[in-house]
């Protein structure tokens, strides 16, 4: 019953897809396989908790089939992280733990961060890739504000960024390199390298996000179907009803 209830549920979700926003989808890819991939920087947040573990694991004989955490509880501390990728590398990033959220006085991660890891990180980046003209590509996050950012990359005197563009609304894991599949790997990876402490949790997370090739990158790229060449509406859900035209 719970399988059944599930299918319907994914069944569901792909009706919902409407053929506007393939569409949407589509206008974005086509403009991305026009231009250099190493021009086109995708820019997101995610977060790891403390307590996340493999999800699978091989255990030998007489070895405890579990992985010890610091906290398994549902409010183990979570570490916030501001990435940005090209097609050929990751971009310095900037990780916020419970103590720097606590002494900004937030919850989560607010277009002030934001701005402040484009004005000391960031414009910096991109700056030493020499590479112009530079487009941003982001989600509809409200935190997301184009006008600051840009102003922020301006006065940094990184001129590269010409232009910060949003994807359409629901499509990120359709779009995105980082959510379709950066984030995963990096998560992945993250876990295998339990257990997770307070005291390393930065040092994994930031190491763990370098440790992702270009070869990696390329690939997210191209899954993303940024690909010169490649069809934009090769992921559609809903194709007899869309009925598409490339």
């Amino acid at each position: 019953m719970a399988v059944f209830s599930f299918l319907m549920l994914c069944v569901c979700a792909c009706l919902l897809v409407s053929k506007s926003l393939c569409d949407a989808v589509a206008k974005l890819r086509r403009w991305c396989q026009k231009r250099d991939k190493s021009k086109i920087i995708f820019l997101d947040e995610s977060n790891i908790r403390v307590n996340e573990t493999p999800r699978t694991t091989l255990v030998a004989p007489g070895e405890t089939p579990y992985v010890i955490v610091e906290d398994s509880s549902a409010y183990a501390a979570r570490y916030d992280c501001i990435a940005a990728i090209t097609s050929k590398e990751v971009l310095p990033c900037i990780i916020y733990g419970p103590e720097d959220r606590k002494e900004l006085g937030v919850d989560g991660i607010t277009t002030r961060m934001l701005i402040d890891y484009i004005d000391n990180i960031l414009a910096q980046a991109v700056s030493a890739l020499d590479r112009y003209p530079i487009y941003i590509i982001l989600d509809r996050s409200n935190i997301h504000h184009k006008a600051k950012m840009l102003e922020a990359f301006y006065d940094k005197v990184c001129q590269d960024v010409v232009d910060i563009l949003y994807m359409p609304v629901k499509s990120a894991k359709r779009l995105s390199p980082l959510d379709n599949a950066f984030f995963h790997e990096w998560k992945e990876r993250v876990r295998q390298r339990s257990p997770l402490t307070k005291e390393n949790m930065k040092s994994v997370m930031t190491t763990e996000l370098y440790n992702i090739t270009s070869n990696h990158l390329a690939n997210y790229y191209k899954h993303c179907r940024l690909t010169h060449g490649q069809d934009v509406y090769s992921d559609c859900p809903n194709p007899s009803v869309h009925q598409h035209t490339s």
